[in-house]
């Protein structure tokens, strides 16, 4: 389960919402602006098809209104057999610009549930880094992408690897789902 932590984590939060139309470029921190987010996304870091064996989902709340940002991203990879890992962070940032979607914020709670009924592994207390997903519209090929960068959960004496409102490299497929922008 430990070999995979790492992966899941890293793709865990990399929650989703793509099917984006590109428009005006908009950052929540713009006072009066009005943006918001909704998503429920089925992932995979391997490929644009079905990966037997995991699920991994993402589900993304996230809004500003006059220049306020908040919302919550829930990312949870379950490994059949292996066990789940739960990411869930608190959104600081939401910004939209030429239909690339970024949604930063703290980790609220990180979870590995090993599926053999073992303890739970949780980062450690007060333990809060940057994380941040982008979401791209479909690529030459019409597969639609997202990015991740995250905390680790092993290693969570790293630095963030995420910075607040800074879009991330497109390193993971959605599979499925539905993701909404509203202006």
């Amino acid at each position: 389960m430990r070999k995979y932590v790492s992966v899941a984590l890293a793709a865990a939060a990399t929650a989703t919402l793509i099917a984006v139309t590109a428009g005006p470029a908009a950052a929540a921190r713009d006072s009066g602006q009005h943006l918001g987010v909704h998503s429920w996304t089925l992932l995979n870091q391997n490929g644009p098809g079905p990966n037997p064996g995991q699920r991994f989902t993402a589900q993304v709340d996230a809004r500003t209104d006059n220049g306020r940002t908040r919302g919550h991203v829930v990312a949870q990879h379950v490994f059949d057999g292996e066990g789940t890992v739960r990411v869930e962070f608190d959104v600081d940032c939401l910004v939209v610009d030429g239909g690339v979607v970024t949604v930063t914020g703290p980790v609220a709670s990180a979870v590995v549930t090993p599926a053999d009924g073992s303890a739970p592994t949780t980062g450690p207390a007060g333990w809060h880094p940057e994380t941040g997903l982008s979401f791209y519209p479909a690529d030459t090929e019409g597969h639609l992408r997202a990015g991740w960068a995250g905390a680790d959960l092993l290693h969570p004496e790293n630095p963030p690897r995420a910075t607040r409102c800074t879009p991330t490299p497109a390193n993971i497929w959605v599979i499925g789902g539905r993701t909404v922008v509203h202006r």
